[in-house]
């Protein structure tokens, strides 16, 4: 059972764990739990009425609110001022893409202003509504992997009693990602034996060049096709799945593949065989379990 701490909030996992664990002892299942951090998360800011459309060849601004009443507007685009927004501005370049709601629209940098402010060219356009996700594919992002509330629900997933089997790290990129994990059930003196396993979630181009040092500080990983595809490009998310799930079993790790396995089946019965020989080949390349997230 995947445990997604997005959306953990007035007291859910406390009712839904303990329910887990009884349903699986009178059911005499073995059945495991992944605890899920969100991980930084990047999304532009709130509109102050119908959605904004960005017009392929369109030059704008792309900067950090200035107060609440800087919202996206045409010509504007915004993001609130959080740590991990701020680092991502400051990290920009002239030259880069920022895809914006799962790459269906697409911005370019064409100048930086500031550390805050950008000017970027529309290179796909479509209607910009509020708090839809920015991916930036080709920029190491200089901040922590955890945020504060990723700190604050690994510190409750590691005092669950009995403890969830593994806790994944989303947008992982490197090993020091990891070691802040680590670092926690450190600090909380969590025993050897309590210890879930550490499961990086492979998102970023990055974690492909640093895979080895991640690797290494890992029990598990997440092939996490839904946001390496949009950062890596699609046509290229099938070799990085053989690659990554190979080196994984070489050193022994425990593999998950994760999105769009069986996804027809949210509306249908039965996969699709595009999905069956999908899935088959996941397995055919080594992986020990595949995740559903929208089917299940």
């Amino acid at each position: 059972f995947r445990l997604n701490c997005s959306h953990r909030r007035g007291g859910d996992f406390e009712r839904v764990y303990p329910l887990i664990r009884k349903c699986a002892a009178e059911l005499g299942r073995k059945v495991e739990c992944l605890g899920d951090l969100q991980g930084p998360k990047f999304r532009v800011g709130e509109l102050a009425g119908d959605p904004v459309p960005l017009v392929e060849g369109e030059v704008l601004e792309f900067g950090i609110c200035k107060d609440d009443n800087d919202t996206i507007k045409p010509g504007r685009i915004t993001m609130k001022s959080t740590i991990e927004q701020r680092a991502l501005m400051k990290a920009a370049k002239v030259g880069i893409d920022l895809l914006i709601e799962d790459g269906l629209m697409k911005v370019n940098v064409v100048e930086k202003l500031s550390e805050t402010e950008l000017k970027v060219k529309v290179v796909r356009g479509g209607k910009l509504k509020a708090r839809k996700g920015v991916n930036v594919p080709d920029v190491e992002i200089d901040c922590a992997a955890l945020t504060e509330k990723d700190v604050e629900d690994a510190e409750f997933l590691l005092q669950l009693e009995p403890p969830c089997e593994y806790i994944c790290v989303s947008f992982a990129q490197k090993a020091q990602d990891l070691q802040e994990l680590i670092d926690i059930m450190d600090r909380l003196n969590i025993p050897p034996e309590k210890r879930p396993k550490i499961c990086p979630k492979i998102e970023k181009p990055q974690a492909l060049t640093n895979i080895d040092g991640i690797i290494a500080k890992s029990q598990a990983l997440m092939v996490a096709r839904g946001d390496l595809g949009v950062e890596l490009e699609v046509e290229r998310v099938p070799f990085a799945q053989k690659l990554l799930i190979k080196r994984a079993k070489e050193a022994g790790l425990f593999v998950i593949t994760a999105t769009q396995m069986v996804e027809s089946m949210i509306e249908n019965p039965v996969p699709t065989r595009a999905e069956v020989s999908d899935l088959c080949n996941a397995v055919w390349d080594g992986t020990d379990a595949v995740m559903l997230s929208g089917e299940a």
